[in-house]
């Protein structure tokens, strides 16, 4: 199946262009260090490539192929960072974690913010929207968020009478054979 009509401006972490029609949103993406797909016009001169977090595909693009160079992208690009994809996944290389939405909406915002303190009546304001369930539940959320987001490289640090900041971690390299 081609696709070539009606595509997400995300999918699973990877912003998608349309090329050139988007090129002003494709240079601030760039710019952010976003993981982007070029949808190229058939007619359109590609963009030029800037680096391991752009890609391009020529429409009408095989959903295969498509999908091929989306995870390709978000696989180089959790390198360095997790990416939060799409129905609460986060990614890190190929290793990802299912998420609550609860816990999704904590994520963003701790991914957001790295290296920075979010206070805990922020964080109960993201984590529920609607009201928070009781005085303490935050404290047994970041409980469990600890735990599961650490397979990602994301450690969470309480900070006293402050909140929480979240710390990437680098990714240890990859050791050779060698004993």
């Amino acid at each position: 199946m081609e696709r070539s009509i009606e595509t997400p401006a995300r999918i699973d972490g990877v912003a998608v262009v349309r090329w050139p029609d988007e090129h002003a949103r494709a240079a601030d993406l760039e710019r952010m260090r976003v993981p982007m797909l070029a949808l190229v016009d058939i007619d359109a001169d590609p963009p030029l490539t800037a680096g391991p977090l752009t890609d391009w595909v020529r429409e009408p693009v095989d959903e295969r192929d498509l999908q091929s160079r989306i995870v390709a992208l978000r696989c180089r690009a959790s390198f360095d960072r997790p990416i939060l994809g799409d129905h609460g996944v986060v990614w890190r290389g190929e290793v990802w974690v299912a998420l609550s939405p609860i816990e999704e909406r904590l994520t963003a915002a701790f991914l957001a913010r790295s290296g920075r303190v979010l206070s805990r009546r922020r964080l109960e304001q993201l984590g529920w929207p609607d009201g928070i369930p009781n005085a303490r539940a935050i404290d047994g959320r970041i409980k469990v968020l600890r735990t599961r987001i650490a397979p990602v490289g994301v450690r969470i640090h309480t900070v006293r009478g402050q909140g929480y900041l979240a710390e990437i971690q680098a990714i240890p390299a990859e050791r050779d054979n060698a004993p």
